[in-house]
C-alpha cells in the first residue's frame, strides 16, 4: 500500500473527476471507495453533478414501479444491501427514488458556501441510510444545517432555482463528453474508471498512474 496521502510530494498528485448523483447506489458506494483513496493515496477529488434520472417526478417514484415488480425490487435491495455491507456500511434502497436535481442544486450552493464534502457525505446518508426524501427541500435544509450552512439562505436559493440552470448544463456538458452512467471517475490523463468497482480496483488504477507521472514507483510504508 502506498500510505496515506498526506506529505507527498504536491507536484504527483492526482486529480480525480467524479461524476455522481445522490438517487445512485453505486455513487456512495464509490464515494465510500474514493474517501479511503484519499487517505491512502496523494488525490484530489472534484465532484460534478450528473443527474441520472431527469423524468423521475418531482415527487418521486415508487422502487417497485421503476422495475417492474415486487420480485424484481426485493432482489435489487438485497444485491445493494450485500454491496454496501461488503463496503462496511449499512444500506438499502428507499421504498421512494426521489428527484435529485434539487439535491444536485443544494450541493451546488453547499459547494460555494465551503461545506460541499460534509454535505454531500451526509445527502447520501439521509438517502440511503435513513430513507428519507431528498428531493424535498425540508430535508435538504436540515441535512445543510447540521453541516453548519445557513439553511435559510439554501431554501432561498433552491426557491430561487439559483442553480437549476447549472445542473442542467452541467449534466448536458457530461453527456457531450461521454459520460453516461454513474459514477464515472475520471483521472488525470483521461482514464475512466465507470461504477462502483471493489477498492483493490481504485487503489491499484491509482498507484499505476502515479508511478507513471512521477517515473518510479511509490515507496511502501
Amino acid at each position: 500500500m502506498a500510505g496515506s496521502g498526506a506529505g507527498r510530494n504536491d507536484t504527483n498528485r492526482l486529480e480525480i473527476v467524479a461524476y455522481s448523483d445522490y438517487v445512485c447506489p453505486w455513487c456512495y458506494i464509490g464515494h465510500l471507495r474514493i474517501e479511503r483513496l484519499r487517505r491512502e493515496f496523494p488525490v484530489d477529488v472534484r465532484w460534478r453533478p450528473f443527474e441520472l434520472h431527469p423524468e423521475t417526478p418531482r415527487s418521486g417514484a415508487q422502487l417497485e414501479g421503476r422495475l417492474g415488480s415486487e420480485a424484481r425490487a426485493r432482489a435489487y435491495r438485497e444485491n445493494i444491501g450485500a454491496l454496501a455491507a461488503d463496503a462496511g456500511v449499512s444500506m438499502s434502497m428507499p421504498p421512494l427514488i426521489a428527484n435529485s436535481h434539487l439535491a444536485l442544486e443544494a450541493g451546488e450552493f453547499a459547494r460555494e458556501t465551503d461545506v460541499f464534502e460534509p454535505f454531500h457525505d451526509a445527502v447520501f446518508r439521509t438517502y440511503f441510510e435513513h430513507g428519507r426524501n431528498i428531493g424535498e427541500a425540508d430535508v435538504l435544509c436540515e441535512v445543510a444545517r447540521g453541516c453548519g450552512a445557513d439553511d435559510q439562505a439554501l431554501r432561498q436559493a433552491l426557491a430561487d432555482e439559483r442553480y437549476a440552470v447549472t445542473i442542467d448544463e452541467l449534466t448536458d456538458e457530461a453527456r457531450r463528453d461521454e459520460i453516461v452512467s454513474t459514477p464515472t471517475f475520471v483521472f488525470s490523463g483521461g482514464f475512466r474508471l465507470v461504477g462502483a468497482q471493489e477498492y483493490a480496483v481504485f487503489a491499484s488504477v491509482t498507484q499505476r498512474l502515479i508511478e507513471r507521472r512521477s517515473g518510479a514507483k511509490l515507496l511502501s510504508d
